[in-house]
Parts: C-alpha cells; sequence; structure tokens
C-alpha cells in the first residue's frame, strides 16, 4: 500500500506574503482558498486540485530551492518516522491546529519536499437525488471526472 495518496500542491517559503500574494492573486488570477488569520501562509488554487501554500519566512527560500511538492498523507508524524527509519533526511514537523500537520523531509539531492495532514473536518458526501439522473444536474457524465 503506497504512503502517498496524491500530489496536493507545492509549498514556497516568501519574505514578503503580502507582495507574493498580490502576485499570485492579482497578477496570475489564482484564486485565494485560505488564509492564516495571524497571517503567516496563504493558500491559492481551484477548489479541486493541487494548491500553492506561501508561508512567509524571514529567511526567504532555503537555499536555491524555493519550494517543494506538498503530498497529502494520513498522518505525517507516522510517515516522516518511517521514512527516518529508511535513513532519509528528515527536517521539521509543524502543526497548524485545526488546520494541518506539515512535515519537511530531503530527497537525496537535498531538495525539500513535504507530507501534510489535513486536521480539518471532512465535508459530507453530497447524495444524487433522483432528479439529477446518473451524472448530477448539468454534467451528464460520472462524479470526479
Amino acid at each position: 500500500m503506497p504512503i502517498v495518496r496524491k500530489v496536493q500542491g507545492v509549498l514556497y517559503r516568501v519574505q514578503d506574503l503580502a507582495r507574493a500574494k498580490a502576485f499570485y492573486e492579482e497578477t496570475l488570477g489564482l484564486p485565494m482558498r485560505r488564509e492564516d488569520p495571524e497571517g503567516r501562509w496563504v493558500e491559492f488554487g481551484p477548489p479541486r486540485g493541487p494548491r500553492i501554500l506561501l508561508h512567509q519566512s524571514p529567511e526567504g527560500p532555503v537555499g536555491n530551492a524555493g519550494g517543494g511538492a506538498l503530498f497529502e498523507v494520513r498522518n505525517a508524524r507516522r510517515v516522516l518516522n518511517r521514512l527516518k527509519r529508511q535513513g532519509v533526511r528528515v527536517g521539521d514537523l509543524v502543526e497548524i491546529p485545526g488546520v494541518m500537520v506539515l512535515g519537511t523531509f530531503y530527497d537525496p539531492d537535498g531538495n525539500p519536499l513535504h507530507v501534510v495532514q489535513s486536521l480539518l473536518p471532512k465535508a459530507p458526501r453530497r447524495r444524487k437525488s433522483s432528479e439529477e439522473g446518473e451524472g448530477g444536474p448539468i454534467e451528464g457524465g460520472t462524479e470526479g471526472s
């Protein structure tokens, strides 16, 4: 059974979150999904699919690697411990209460990769009504396509 469920997005550390937010939102036109009320991070991307998470960091990108893939996992601590036992260099683990647990590890070249465990409550699945038929009200296809 694979430990990674899907690629969730990319994390970039930025020195000036307001400037970066303006670039992604205004220049690139990406929709903002969520923002930390304390001003530490902001997330951009479509409702479904990969996201870009910008994290305020005084030093900005670490070395020449400014970001890394985010891999969604069921339990970030367990995955990082497993990787560490396999000899993988593991970095910090940060919990944002009620939002996520985020951990960092590195590939053999030192590029950062991240595991993320969502702490958000799951939205209830929508049931199809008899009026919608097989594919829903508009799509006419299978759900999730």
